[in-house]
């Protein structure tokens, strides 16, 4: 399995329905809502792979799995 953020090889960890986790060893674990990952392929988005690996680390000090939806996605501008 792939890193939804990096590209990278990740671990997919089972979660609820509408949401896809990862673990990877670059960017941690993370959940990521289906509807983001769709509109991302749709619109052929990619992710500023370093600012959202930064987002994930300021999250986790609030959760230990942060959840990524389409409003927190930072993208290639």
């Amino acid at each position: 399995m792939s890193c939804l953020i990096c590209a990278g090889s990740a671990e997919s960890v089972e979660c609820s329905t509408g949401w896809e986790e990862r673990h990877c060893s670059q960017c941690g674990c993370y959940r990521m809502s289906q509807a983001l990952i769709l509109v991302m392929m749709e619109e052929g988005q990619i992710f500023d792979t370093a600012r959202m690996r930064e987002w994930l680390t300021t999250r986790r000090s609030v959760v230990p799995v942060p959840s990524i939806e389409v409003h927190h996605a930072i993208l290639v501008q």
